[in-house]
């Protein structure tokens, strides 16, 4: 180096700390090459589109939101609002006296989808019937319907899918499998049998919604217990006529596309196939209530933003979606506060672009700090317990190019690990976002990775993860990689319990496939670069359902 260079470089360190920041970071130089840092999409092309909305508005109005959780002058005090004919036993006489009043006057189809954008939705779904059985749209198959029942006199449905798809926005339909017209309320476990003489009935409204409103992402059924073959015919009925709609687990008996689990119930554990969290901004109400418990004063606020925030957070790191429901009000507005909380979130995905909407899960452990997303550049990075001192990023196999979080942060390198000093104020009042912006594709270097320099590995059950989904592990992965010095031409064979010879098991190393028998679980050759991470995984190939279990007791990978 020259005097003169030793000059520059030392006049370029000098300004980094007086900027508080520091020059462009390389992986160790003896590092491998790792792999994406981000988990890719499905390799279901319906699955992968359904994935990329990340985050949907669910509306649940009907009859009921014109009661807000009262009746006679009296408060429900037990139970959901929008199951308030049950639980206050409201007489057909008197609920049909309800729907007379139903006028909704403020319903503004253009006004929900735009504070479904600001929210930063992609989707909204909308009840088109509860288990009161009062259909919210115009309907061929019972009077008991808002258009021939009410003096509102329209399709509600009709007018927002058409407002929706004008926005951009995507449309789906809650329909609950409970119809209290044809079945006796049991609102404590909402589990009724479906008599086989209701299916023709509800495979009738099923095709006009499935026909009449345009292209349905996302059909959420709710409840009930129909027969295996009775859900069967349910979610075909749906995909017979909307090809590419998604179709939820409480179709029950595995004949979901995706997972969802219970009400309000936010996981923090990653899946490894297609889920979704539904809540509300207050648990206790989907439909609209008036309730002293719903706190709509102007100091909840920021708490209801920042826990909302979190689990749209959440949701897009462990790999799921995130649907966020609202009561609209009988007369068809969205109550101020809540279209606020909305708003709120909104305005959080804006300062902070990418972290949640776009970002992919990684495969970083969980970390004490918060929670990791991933685009083609950047790591991101949600503080959610912002403590002031230094926080780590571990087996960072890229170069880092800047660290930022409104304004350059210090960083530094140790190990394999990056290390990022936080200020003492965090720099966003809702939830701070880090983001890592690295030269080309995030990579990591995963810790369990198993190196060999004779092209001969063993991936023991102890270096094996697991992909989960609700019912269990679906895959395991695990990665190696050579620190020889020319290509390797291998195979892998899988030693493993519970094996079923019938079952066809798709074992993938880095990006080929290979679908082999459950009688001789190995690969064909497959070559192997020096110094580059190669990811191992076993699935089925053909599950029989979503989530289905591998049913395997792997005992460890031998490639060689």
């Amino acid at each position: 180096m020259t005097r003169r260079s030793r000059f520059t470089a030392l006049a370029v360190a000098l300004l980094c700390v007086v900027l508080g920041t520091a020059p462009a970071v390389a992986a160790p130089r003896a590092a491998l090459t790792g792999v994406p840092a981000a988990l890719p999409l499905s390799g279901n092309p319906a699955v992968a589109a359904w994935q990329r909305l990340q985050f949907g508005m669910m509306l649940h109005w009907g009859l009921y939101s014109q009661l807000g959780g009262y009746f006679d002058g009296k408060q429900q005090t037990i139970g959901y609002p929008e199951q308030i004919k049950a639980w206050m036993h409201i007489s057909d006489a008197d609920y049909l006296d309800v729907a007379k009043g139903f006028s909704a006057p403020k319903f503004d189809p253009a006004a929900i989808c735009g504070l479904a954008k600001s929210a930063g939705a992609k989707y909204i779904v909308i009840t088109s019937k509860h288990h009161d059985g009062f259909a919210m749209w115009d309907t061929k198959t019972t009077g008991y319907n808002v258009k021939r029942a009410t003096p509102f006199g329209a399709d509600p449905l009709r007018a927002l899918s058409t407002a929706c798809h004008r926005a951009g926005i995507g449309f789906g339909v809650y329909f609950s499998i409970i119809d209290w017209t044809k079945m006796t309320p049991e609102p404590n476990e909402n589990l009724n049998p479906v008599p086989e003489s209701m299916m023709p009935f509800m495979q009738a409204q099923l095709k006009e919604l499935m026909t009449g409103y345009g292209k349905i992402d996302e059909v959420w059924f709710d409840m009930g217990a129909p027969t295996a073959a009775q859900s069967a015919a349910l979610a075909a009925t749906v995909h017979r006529y909307q090809p590419a709609a998604m179709v939820n687990s409480r179709v029950w008996n595995n004949k979901g596309d995706f997972e969802v689990g219970g009400d309000n119930k936010v996981p923090d554990t990653p899946y490894a196939s297609p889920w979704q969290s539904a809540e509300s901004v207050f648990p206790q109400c989907w439909g609209y209530c008036a309730w002293p418990s719903a706190d709509r004063s102007p100091g909840a606020l920021a708490a209801q933003v920042r826990a909302k925030a979190v689990h749209l957070l959440n949701m897009a790191a462990n790999g799921g979606q995130y649907l966020l429901n609202v009561g609209p009000k009988g007369d068809g507005s969205i109550d101020p506060f809540d279209a606020s909380v909305l708003r709120g979130v909104g305005d959080w995905t804006r300062r902070n672009p990418g972290a949640a909407l776009g970002a992919r899960p990684t495969r970083f452990p969980a970390q004490p700090w918060g929670k990791i997303t991933a685009d083609d550049s950047n790591l991101y990075l949600g503080v959610t317990n912002w403590t002031g001192g230094e926080i780590r990023v571990p087996t960072l196999a890229s170069e880092v190019v800047s660290v930022t979080a409104g304004q350059p942060l210090r960083y530094r390198r140790d190990g394999a690990d990056l290390v990022v000093t936080l200020p003492a104020t965090p720099p966003d009042p809702v939830l701070p976002v880090i983001r890592v912006h690295t030269a080309g594709t995030p990579r990591t270097v995963p810790a369990a990775t198993v190196t060999s320099h004779n092209g001969r590995w063993r991936i023991g059950a102890d270096r094996l993860a697991p992909g989960r989904s609700t019912m269990g592990d679906i895959r395991q992965a695990g990665y190696f990689a050579s620190t020889g010095f020319l290509p390797s031409l291998v195979s892998a064979r899988v030693d493993a319990d519970g094996v079923d010879p019938r079952t066809t098991y798709r074992i993938t190393l880095g990006d080929r496939r290979f679908d082999v028998s459950g009688r001789d679980l190995r690969t064909g050759s497959f070559l192997v670069f020096p110094k580059q991470v190669t990811e191992f995984s076993i699935e089925r190939a053909h599950p029989d359902y979503t989530g289905q279990p591998l049913g395997l007791t792997v005992h460890g990978v031998d490639i060689s």
